[in-house]
């Protein structure tokens, strides 16, 4: 279960933030999403799961995979779309989202 108060901390940088569930998980959608990567900025959907999931503590699943960042993209169906997601573990699910989800943006730096 996401916490409010760490829903509402996430809303405060992305407004259009919603949570969305599936399969008994609960995800945070998050449109609009600008990832820094290799000097250039991207905007795209972010799926946001802060539990485990897959093996995974917790992922960040995007709406297009990132060329030349991130190792093993695959792709995942879930909440009525196809996700991008690479290997990239550790993100411990006892942070905050907004903790949670700059942690694994720092990886596609």
């Amino acid at each position: 279960m996401i916490q409010p108060a760490h829903f509402d901390e996430l809303k405060t940088v992305y407004p259009e933030a919603q949570i969305v569930s599936e399969a008994g998980i609960d995800y945070v959608r998050i449109p609009n999403l600008v990832v820094s990567t290799g000097g250039q900025q991207i905007n795209l959907t972010g799926l946001l799961c802060p539990t485990q999931h897959g093996g995974y503590v917790t992922r960040l699943f995007l709406s297009k995979p990132i060329q030349g960042r991130g190792n093993n993209w695959t792709t995942a169906f879930m909440c009525g779309a196809a996700w991008h997601v690479w290997s990239w573990n550790g993100v411990l699910p006892s942070l905050t989202l907004l903790q949670i989800l700059s942690a694994h943006l720092k990886a596609l730096r």
